[in-house]
C-alpha cells in the first residue's frame, strides 16, 4: 500500500478518488454543541514531522488514521478544512462564483439544486427578533431603553400611548417588583406602571430608532461610544418568571438590513449579496414556522443568524435586499430550508449526513470547484486551519472532565470513520480504562471549550492529527492566558431547543472586517418636545397581548388603509382581497398588523383571519381566509350530520361534510363567495345565545331576526372570539 501526502493530509493512494466523492455527517442533537465553537482565525504554526502511526491498540480499529500516543508529552496539532456545518450555501464560495461571473440564480441553483426564486412574501410582513433574554435586576439596579432621531411611544393595553421626546428614557427597575417608568431629561417622571405584561416601545416618527442600552453588543467601527444596540421598528418587553425577554418587531426586509452585512461583507459582489439575502430571508421565514406560539421568530445570534440592527446597514446590502424584495427560495411550492455557512474548501454536504432525518433534494452536497478544479472559496479564512500545538496529556485533561468521554490517559485516537468529503462520522478514543466512540461534534465542542491556552478552536469536523514537537507546543502556548470553560450561549424565548440553523460564524474570524468602513449617518428628523408632567400618571397593568395594540398609520397610499377604530393598517395583497370580497361586512375591522405565523403571513380581523398563500402568488387565491371555524369548534366536532336530501332551490346538501344549507344561510353563502370565502358547512343550524347560527370551515353565519330584511344574515365575530380565547383581546364586557 502506497502512502502519500496530498493537500496537507495523509491519505491512502487508493482512496484519493473516493475522497473527491465524500460527504459530511453529524447529528441534529449535537448541532447545539456546534455553536460553542469560539471563532478563531486560521493561523500557521511551526510543524515538526508528520507521521501517523498504525496502532494495534485493544478495542480500537487500526488503519491509516489511527494515531498512537506513547506518552503524555507527545506533541500534536489538529489541522483541518472548512468552517461551519457544510450544508447549503457556502458564503465564500458564493463570493468566488460571483467573481467568476455567475449571477444570483446560478449561485442559488448551485447550492440549492432544483429550487426556484419566487416572489412569495406578502408586503409589510413583520418578524420578531429576540435581541436579549432573561433580563433581571436586583433592587438597586436599573436598565434603560432610549431613542435617537425622533419622538417615541410607550404603549400598553388600557391606556393611550404615551409619546415621549427623543431625550427621554424608559427605566426598568425591580424594587420589590418589576416596574417601568418614563423619565424626561430633567428627571421628571412622565408615566410609570408595573411590568406585568407585554410593554411596547415604538417609534413615533419614521426617523426614530430605539436603543436597547442594556443589550451587550460590540462597538460600531469608526464611531466612538456607539454600539450595535439600535433598532428600527418596535421593542417589546415580555416579562416572565425567568426575567424579561426583549423582542424587536419590524418588517422583515428592515430586519435583513441588519442581517446581510453582519453575515457577509458589504464589499462583496452584488450577486453574492443577493444570494445571501435570499438565503437569509428564506431561512427566517422557515424558522418562524416552528415558533408561531412563542413571542419571537428568530434569535439575533449565530443560533439563527447574526442581526446587528440599524448601525450595521450599508447601501450595497440594502440594494441587494431591495432587488430581491418579497422573494424566497422555493422547493415544490414550499419555503426551503436555506442553511448557509462560511467556507467549505471545495465541498458542501448532504443534510442527512449532518443532522439526520429525511434527505432533502435541494440540500445535496456538491463539489464546489471551478472548471480547473480550484475551490471557489480557495484562500478564504477558515478554508484550511490549524489549532496550534499541545500535548497528549493536555488532550487527556479535556476529555477526562466528562464521564461520557473519559477513557483515562489517552493511548490512541481513531479518525478512520469519515464521510466522502473527509469529515468525521465518529472519533474513537482509546485510553487506559477502555475505548469510547465520540461524536465529532462532541469532540469539537469539548475541545473548543477546554482547549489549552493559546490553542485555537476546531472550525469543523474535517480534521486530522499532525505530530509536532515540544518547541511547537512552547511557541503556541507561551504567554497565553488560560481559557475558562465557555458558558452555554442563551437559547432564549420559551424553551426552544432547535438552534444554530443558518448562522455562518463567518463574523467570528478575527481580522476579517465584515462591515464596510462606511456607516450610515446618524438619523435626523424632527425633535418633538413634550412638556413633562409634574406628577406621574399610574398605569394599570396590561390586560391583552401586544399584537392587538393599536399601531401608528403607515404613510397614506392607495395600497394602504388605516382603521382608526382598531388602530391597524391593511395593505398590499390583503387590502386588495379585503376590498374585492366584501370589506367590513364580511371581514370586520383589522385586529392586528400582518405577521408571520406557522411560516405564513397572516392578519387577524374581527370576523376572519387572512393568510397569504405563497404558491398562489399572482392568482385570485394568493390570499385566503383561514379555517378558523374549524379551530373555534375544535372539541365540539363532529356536529350531528344532516339526513341526505336532494338539492333544490333554496336548499343544498354538501356530501363532503354531511351538512345542509337552507334558505337565508344558503342564499347568503351562495351570493357572497361560497366555498372560497366560507368553506363547507361543518354544522347544521343551531341556536347559540338566542341567535340562530351555522358554522363553516372559515366562518360562522348568524341570523338576526331584529335586523332589516335583506341584512339579517352576517358573519359572526369569530376572529375576535379566537383572539379572546388566546388572550390577545380581553373578554367582551357583559
Amino acid at each position: 500500500m502506497v502512502r502519500v501526502i496530498w493537500g496537507g493530509r495523509t491519505v491512502l493512494f487508493e482512496m484519493m478518488l473516493t475522497v473527491l466523492l465524500r460527504r459530511l455527517g453529524h447529528s441534529l442533537r449535537q448541532r447545539v454543541m456546534q455553536r460553542l465553537i469560539s471563532g478563531c482565525a486560521a493561523s500557521a504554526i511551526v510543524i515538526s514531522s508528520f507521521a501517523p502511526v498504525l496502532a494495534d491498540v485493544s478495542g480500537s480499529t487500526t488503519g491509516p488514521n489511527v494515531y498512537a500516543f506513547s506518552d503524555g508529552d507527545a506533541a500534536l496539532s489538529l489541522e483541518g478544512h472548512a468552517f461551519g456545518h457544510g450544508v447549503g450555501l457556502c458564503q465564500w464560495g458564493a463570493r468566488g462564483r460571483a467573481m467568476a461571473g455567475q449571477n444570483v440564480s446560478q449561485i442559488i441553483g448551485a447550492y440549492f439544486p432544483g429550487t426556484s426564486i419566487q416572489k412569495m412574501l406578502a408586503p409589510e410582513t413583520t418578524i420578531r427578533v429576540l435581541v436579549h433574554s432573561n433580563l433581571d435586576m436586583t433592587a438597586d439596579e436599573t436598565s434603560h431603553i432610549s431613542a435617537i432621531g425622533g419622538a417615541w411611544q410607550v404603549a400598553a393595553p388600557g391606556i393611550q400611548p404615551l409619546t415621549a421626546p427623543p431625550d427621554a428614557k424608559l427605566e426598568l427597575a425591580n424594587p420589590g417588583g418589576r416596574r417601568w417608568q418614563v423619565k424626561a431629561r430633567d428627571g421628571a417622571v412622565l408615566a410609570w406602571g408595573p411590568l406585568s405584561g407585554p410593554l411596547v416601545i415604538r417609534p413615533a416618527s419614521p426617523e426614530t430608532r430605539i436603543v436597547v442600552d442594556y443589550r451587550p453588543s460590540g462597538d460600531v467601527p469608526g464611531r466612538a461610544n456607539t454600539y450595535f444596540d439600535t433598532y428600527r421598528g418596535e421593542i417589546i418587553l415580555y416579562p416572565s418568571t425567568q426575567g424579561i425577554d426583549t423582542v424587536n418587531r419590524l418588517p422583515i426586509d428592515d430586519y435583513l438590513r441588519g442581517v446581510v452585512p453582519s453575515e457577509m461583507p458589504a464589499s462583496w459582489p452584488d450577486a453574492a449579496l443577493q444570494a445571501q439575502t435570499l438565503s437569509a430571508r428564506t431561512y427566517a421565514v422557515f424558522r418562524a414556522q416552528t415558533r408561531a406560539k412563542q413571542t419571537w421568530d428568530v434569535d439575533d445570534s449565530t443560533w439563527d443568524q447574526v442581526y446587528h440592527g440599524w448601525w450595521a446597514e450599508h447601501p450595497s446590502t440594502n440594494r441587494a435586499i431591495d432587488a430581491t424584495a418579497g422573494q424566497l427560495i422555493s422547493s415544490s411550492g414550499q419555503v426551503a430550508q436555506t442553511y448557509y455557512f462560511a467556507t467549505c474548501d471545495g465541498w458542501t454536504e448532504n443534510n442527512e449526513n449532518v443532522w439526520g432525518g429525511t434527505p432533502l433534494p435541494y440540500l445535496r452536497g456538491i463539489r464546489d470547484v471551478d472548471a480547473s478544479g480550484k475551490p471557489f472559496d480557495s484562500g478564504a479564512p477558515g478554508a484550511t486551519w490549524s489549532t496550534g500545538s499541545f500535548t497528549s496529556a493536555q488532550l487527556f485533561a479535556v476529555f477526562h472532565s466528562d464521564p461520557t468521554t473519559d477513557v483515562g490517559p489517552i493511548r490512541a485516537i481513531d479518525l478512520t470513520s469519515r464521510t466522502p468529503s473527509g469529515r468525521l462520522i465518529a472519533v474513537k478514543i482509546t485510553g487506559t480504562s477502555g475505548t469510547k466512540s465520540v461524536s465529532p461534534e462532541l469532540f469539537q465542542a469539548k475541545f473548543n471549550r477546554l482547549r489549552p491556552p493559546g490553542v485555537k478552536a476546531l472550525l469543523s469536523t474535517n480534521f486530522d492529527v499532525r505530530w509536532t514537537s515540544p518547541d511547537a507546543v512552547k511557541l503556541t502556548q507561551a504567554g497565553a492566558t488560560p481559557i475558562a470553560a465557555r458558558p452555554t450561549p442563551r437559547i432564549g424565548g420559551l424553551g426552544s431547543t432547535v438552534v444554530n440553523g443558518a448562522g455562518s460564524g463567518i463574523v467570528a474570524l478575527p481580522g476579517v472586517n465584515l462591515l464596510a468602513p462606511q456607516q450610515p449617518a446618524a438619523p435626523g428628523g424632527p425633535q418633538v418636545q413634550a412638556s413633562p408632567t409634574s406628577s406621574p400618571t399610574p398605569v394599570p397593568p396590561p390586560t391583552r397581548y401586544d399584537l392587538t395594540l393599536s399601531m401608528p398609520p403607515r404613510p397614506a397610499s392607495p395600497t394602504n388603509q388605516y382603521f382608526d377604530e382598531t388602530g391597524h393598517n391593511v395593505g398590499g395583497a390583503f387590502l386588495r382581497y379585503f376590498v374585492t370580497f366584501g370589506g367590513l361586512d364580511i371581514f370586520g375591522m383589522p385586529r392586528t398588523e400582518e405577521l408571520l405565523e406557522d411560516g405564513r403571513t397572516v392578519q387577524y380581523f374581527q370576523r376572519a383571519k387572512m393568510e397569504f398563500i405563497v404558491d398562489k402568488v399572482g392568482t385570485q387565491y394568493e390570499v385566503q381566509p383561514a379555517l378558523i371555524g374549524d379551530t373555534l369548534t375544535e372539541g365540539r366536532r363532529p356536529f350531528a350530520a344532516s339526513p341526505v336530501f336532494d338539492t333544490t332551490p333554496g336548499h343544498r346538501y354538501l356530501l363532503e361534510t354531511g351538512h345542509g344549507l337552507h334558505n337565508s344561510f344558503f342564499a347568503y353563502w351562495t351570493e357572497n363567495g361560497g366555498l372560497d370565502l366560507f368553506g363547507y358547512p361543518i354544522s347544521e343550524e343551531m341556536e347559540e345565545n338566542g341567535v340562530i347560527v351555522q358554522y363553516f370551515q372559515r366562518a360562522r353565519l348568524e341570523y338576526r331576526s331584529d335586523r332589516p330584511e335583506g341584512s339579517r344574515v352576517q358573519p359572526g365575530l369569530i376572529g375576535d372570539e379566537l383572539l379572546v380565547r388566546r388572550g390577545w383581546l380581553p373578554p367582551p364586557a357583559t
